[in-house]
């Protein structure tokens, strides 16, 4: 009896676990890197544009491995996979600390891509549903939250360090971010098992109703055979593209409209804070109303934060716009993070969960990718940000209706493998 609390009690470490990758994977890895731009582009004569191609490739070195996801997974397991995840994003980050030339910043976007793909959001979606049975959504979305923790830790951490005056300060705060994640990442190699004693959570049919659960799922060879599959790939493409296109002007937007620079500073404080909770309120709320409600609720929140965006002026107004753009910006992020893993459990469950997530997280990865220049090439084009606000809205109207009919045929496959479960 013993053993088999002990057993049942584990899922909460490897939960912690899975809170940690995230924190130091995107937090103390990710979530910062602007802050180190200038100091290093300014100490090694780089030029910016130059210099920001290593984040382009960082984005296509993830939309290529996370194509051969499931695969690898499958191949090698869980935790071998993150241990090579663990290192490349270690050896990224020295390399970074030792660069003196903008190719060695070019391999370190590639191991840092590496390194994302196998710690990040996908690993940990797929961790957390081989250790719950129910509410996935909630658990998902808890580990998801280290994002924003961790980020705010690392910021109050690293920025001093990065600009204490020394032209090459940014190296000693990649050397401790370094060292940080190398201590953390020892005690996830310790502590992580790729699936629970008697193996991975498994939903019966009667569960066909609950929210929030795992599921037998369809096999990857029916999927692959889906238009509907193809479909929710490119509309996953078109949300990353439209939210990373307006989230990388954002800033710049507003200093462009004038807006006072301790505004735009207590924004950006905003944003991390709401999406700290944002992520696991959308897990909550997919675990109590369902993938339909939820992507509507982040959708609508990105619509109507673009359509406020379009209207800012540099007036008091203009600043309760850009307070209230903020929090629905929070609450439309996790498109990119908590959404991605619940909707491929949601629709195609644990047959062809591994593989199909890599191919969303690949798409979504593309429309990084593209989203960072997008919005500097519409700029360009009309000399303005400002449509770039109202061409997105309409790329989201037309993503909101296609899901909600794509969700219909995706549903139907679902409850016909069900019932034959059940039968």
């Amino acid at each position: 009896m013993t053993i088999k609390r002990a057993r049942l009690d584990y899922k909460w470490v490897v939960l912690a676990i899975c809170f940690l990758m995230e924190f130091i994977c995107l937090g103390f890895c990710s979530s910062n890197v602007g802050l180190y731009t200038a100091p290093i582009t300014s100490a090694l004569n780089i030029d910016r544009a130059v210099y920001a191609v290593a984040s382009s490739i960082r984005y296509a070195v993830q939309v290529l491995v996370a194509l051969s996801f499931g695969a690898l997974i499958n191949r090698f397991g869980i935790k071998k996979m993150v241990i090579f995840g663990l290192c490349s994003l270690i050896g990224a980050t020295l390399l970074r600390a030792m660069g003196t030339a903008f190719y060695h910043f070019y391999i370190a976007g590639a191991l840092h891509g590496l390194g994302l793909v196998f710690v990040g959001g996908t690993m940990a979606g797929t961790v957390v549903r081989r250790w719950f049975h129910q509410d996935i959504g909630k658990y998902t979305g808890i580990v998801m939250s280290a994002n924003g923790i961790g980020g705010a830790i690392a910021a109050q951490i690293i920025s001093p360090i990065i600009n204490n005056g020394e032209v090459f300060g940014y190296r000693k705060a990649y050397l401790l971010s370094a060292a940080i994640t190398l201590v953390i990442s020892i005690v996830i190699v310790i502590f992580l098992r790729d699936a629970p004693a008697d193996g991975p959570a498994i939903a019966t049919p009667a569960k066909k109703k609950a929210r929030g659960a795992i599921w037998i799922g369809i096999d990857y060879a029916v999927v692959k055979k889906k238009p509907y599959f193809y479909a929710i790939a490119v509309l996953v493409f078109l949300t990353g593209i439209s939210l990373q296109s307006i989230g990388s002007i954002n800033i710049v937007y507003m200093t462009d409209l004038g807006l006072p620079a301790a505004f735009i500073a207590t924004m950006a404080t905003i944003s991390s804070l709401v999406l700290t909770f944002s992520k696991i309120l959308t897990g909550t709320v997919y675990d109590k109303k369902g993938l339909r409600f939820t992507l509507l609720m982040c959708h609508f929140s990105a619509l109507t934060m673009f359509i406020l965006n379009g209207l800012l002026t540099n007036s008091t107004v203009g600043m309760i716009f850009a307070t209230i753009a903020t929090i629905l910006s929070s609450v439309a992020l996790p498109l990119e993070t908590v959404m991605i893993p619940l909707l491929t459990n949601d629709l195609f469950g644990s047959a062809s969960y591994a593989k199909v997530l890599g191919i969303f997280m690949a798409m979504n990865s593309l429309g990084l990718c593209l989203g960072s220049p997008m919005g500097e090439l519409i700029r360009n084009a009309v000399g303005d940000y400002r449509p770039c606000f109202w061409y997105f809205s309409i790329v989201l109207v037309v993503v909101i209706v296609s899901f909600q009919v794509i969700l219909n045929f995706a549903y139907k496959e679902k409850n016909a493998v069900l019932a034959e479960e059940i039968t």
